[in-house]
């Protein structure tokens, strides 16, 4: 029995992170929050799985970032070291890469003027790292699935069924910058299983497969019989890169194909 404890239970990815790992036999599962009293959980646990952020979309201060993201990591590794954890599993962001202009990103990849909150997100990734504890970090995009959300891939797919002309950058070039949330849970109790591992890694995650970003939002359109007008701004300045995951299919990562998941976000966007 692997003793699972999960950070953040309540949000988005913890609460599907939280159904799936009391499915496992394999796994005794407990959570704590922000707002948990640390002091009342006595023994020791195997892995921290450690969800809890305050993302982007937040447009939070920069203070809370520095405390939420980073601060509450040097926290955590107080009570990992305090109950013996013997791994931290720590959902990190592609934001880190900031503004970097590439074909792709590996683990190795420059940082290139990266916002407030990617900052925290790495800072939080050091200080895991100089913890001592053996942790795998996932630097993931956009997650997606079971529930309706707010992010590029939602924000398109409502303006297509609505009707409305379509921005897009870079629509030439390939994407695979989305992690469906099911592949996520499968990756991370894959993750789990290998505690006995005294490897530490990080892993680029994205989806398995390259797709052309028009060819994406064409493929919405004809789903949703669209009239929409896609605009493809070429020249755009802005970020761009694909994630290169090379390392997490080594370690038995897996995903649905682009269009399959694109697909069943429009089956949960008419029936929930």
């Amino acid at each position: 029995m692997i003793k699972v404890i999960l950070f953040s239970p309540n949000g988005y990815v913890g609460r599907f992170l939280k159904t799936k790992l009391a499915e496992c036999e394999w796994i005794s599962l407990s959570g704590i929050t922000r707002e948990s009293d640390l002091d009342v959980f006595e023994g020791e646990y195997d892995i921290l799985l450690y969800t809890a952020s305050i993302t982007s979309a937040r447009k939070a201060s920069a203070e809370q970032y520095i405390r939420d993201n980073a601060l509450c990591a040097a926290d955590m590794m107080g009570f990992c070291e305090k109950h013996r954890i013997r791994r931290i599993i720590y959902l990190s962001t592609d934001e880190i890469y900031g503004m970097l202009r590439a074909c792709e990103v590996t683990e190795h990849s420059a940082m290139v003027s990266p916002n407030i909150y990617a900052a925290t997100k790495y800072l939080a990734e050091q200080v895991i790292r100089e913890s001592g504890i053996p942790y795998y970090i996932l630097r993931l995009p956009g997650i997606v699935g079971r529930d309706w959300g707010d992010n590029f891939i939602y924000r398109t797919m409502e303006k297509v069924r609505n009707q409305e002309d379509i921005y897009i950058y870079n629509g030439q070039k390939e994407f695979n910058n989305l992690v469906d949330i099911d592949d996520l849970a499968q990756f991370t109790m894959v993750l789990c299983n290998k505690i006995e591992c005294p490897i530490s890694e990080t892993f680029v995650v994205g989806n398995c497969e390259k797709i052309k970003l028009l060819e994406l939002v064409e493929f919405m359109k004809e789903m949703y019989a669209s009239s929409s007008e896609v605009h493809d701004e070429a020249n755009s300045s802005g970020r761009y890169f694909t994630l290169n995951v090379e390392k997490a299919v080594s370690y038995g990562y897996r995903s649905k194909s682009i269009k399959n998941i694109i697909y069943e976000l429009k089956e949960l966007q008419y029936y929930g």
